[in-house]
């Protein structure tokens, strides 16, 4: 098992992760509405390389997550529901 990292970078981690997926999710979410079938094929075509480039990021945070025995957890709503080990 790799050595802990320092909470304050656990806590990064974390939030990186959560911000990233939080923001993979909602594009997903643009891209199966009405508004993406009708733009221009160059820009569909870049922002389906944007979704490949953010999913491939959530799932290389997600790898260092789990070496660093962290779960991984969405965004609470408010800061007092940060998991104890997170919180300064």
């Amino acid at each position: 098992m790799p050595p802990p990292i320092p909470a304050d970078a656990a806590q990064r981690l974390l939030a990186e992760t959560q911000e990233t997926a939080t923001r993979l999710n909602k594009l997903n979410a643009f891209m199966g509405g009405d508004i993406f079938p009708t733009l221009a094929r160059e820009d569909k075509d870049l922002l389906y390389e944007q979704q490949r480039t953010m999913s491939t990021l959530v799932q290389i945070l997600g790898k260092r997550l789990e070496r660093a025995n962290l779960p991984f957890t969405h965004a609470p709503s408010t800061p007092a529901e940060a998991p104890a080990s997170l919180k300064a």
